[in-house]
């Protein structure tokens, strides 16, 4: 085989045909090449044997249960379109104890979003699939979590604004005047981005972090290689975790933020990026039959509002069948024999 199956993760042998071929239908070729393979001790043996068992439990139409008892409500509910208007939830202090502290309703979609007040101080805030959250800080700086995120901060004192993202955030800092708390940090992964006031959206996710800056000033940097990045309006910095380089390049602003609107802009888009956006915003684990086709590349618009009209276009784009199990979706080629 061709592949460089040493470097596969958990999603990529699920989305790979011939692995498939050797779990589902045990063909000769694939028993004696995958038998083979494991026997080698490759370095992602664990992650072999986690999808070999994850897609013999799918086979073996054993129940997979979602992660939280409210994803059944929040796929029914994402077939109506979501309102534009996300409300502003504050972060509030409590001390020695974790609550559950806010429950925010969309037009047609129930957002909850869970703060926690561990006793060193940290504050929380996530949001769930589906989901976005608008959140109101201290000193008054504003943060969107688009879907599966979490914002962390600990107690801000002397006036030193940090704060620690995992997944992706839109943030438009307040300018303060006092002396102590000019900066404002936002720790994503293995970049920090340092600004004074400004608007600007950090995206952490699968070890690649961007920073597209839309207003004012901000420096990138990755203490790891000691790199540093100045951005101006319209520019956006991206960290490489394998790599450990960082980049800057020109971007735009309807690309960058379209998530904002239940949007994706597709310019020289691929497949597999559309399938890693529709995993990280509605938690699916997406199996695509034909591998070949990961790579095509697309143009236009999908609209997020509702994921079934999503997965319309893309069968009719892809000539492909979708079909779903629990939390599975299944990219079918049409005609062809099924797995």
């Amino acid at each position: 085989m061709e592949q460089n199956y040493h470097l596969f993760t958990k999603a990529d042998f699920l989305e790979d045909a011939f692995f498939l071929e050797w779990v589902k239908h045990g063909t000769p070729e694939a028993i004696a090449f995958w038998e083979a393979y494991r026997d080698s001790a490759p370095p992602n043996a664990a992650a072999l044997e986690e999808a070999r068992e994850t897609l013999t439990a799918i086979l073996c139409l054993k129940r997979i249960k979602p992660a939280d008892t409210a994803k059944a409500q929040v796929w029914s509910q994402i077939q109506a379109h979501l309102a534009a208007e996300t409300p502003v939830v504050p972060i509030t202090r409590f001390r020695r104890k974790r609550w559950l502290a806010a429950a925010v309703l969309l037009p047609l979609m129930l957002l909850t979003a869970w703060y926690f007040m561990r006793p060193s101080g940290m504050h929380r805030v996530e949001s769930g699939y589906g989901q976005q959250v608008r959140v109101k800080l201290p000193d008054a700086s504003v943060v969107i979590l688009n879907s599966h995120s979490a914002l962390t901060y600990h107690n801000w004192k002397d006036g030193k604004r940090e704060v620690w993202l995992e997944g992706e955030a839109l943030f438009e800092v307040k300018h303060t005047e006092m002396p102590a708390a000019q900066h404002f940090t936002v720790h994503a992964g293995k970049v920090d981005v340092e600004v004074l006031g400004t608007v600007f959206n950090v995206k952490q996710r699968r070890e690649i972090t961007e920073v597209y800056l839309r207003q004012g000033k901000v420096k990138v940097s990755s203490p790891d290689n000691g790199q540093i990045l100045l951005l101006q309006p319209n520019e956006k910095a991206t960290y490489h975790r394998r790599e450990q380089l960082l980049a800057k390049n020109t971007a735009d602003a309807k690309t960058a933020l379209a998530w904002r609107e239940y949007k994706m802009l597709l310019k020289q888009t691929t497949v597999r990026d559309i399938i890693h956006t529709l995993q990280d915003t509605y938690g699916f684990t997406i199996i695509l039959q034909d591998t070949s086709i990961a790579n095509r590349t697309l143009e236009g618009t999908l609209s997020l509002n509702n994921v079934n009209n999503v997965l319309f276009e893309l069968s009719a784009i892809l000539n492909v069948k979708i079909e779903k199990n629990n939390d599975t979706l299944y990219l079918k080629d049409n005609g062809q024999r099924g797995y």
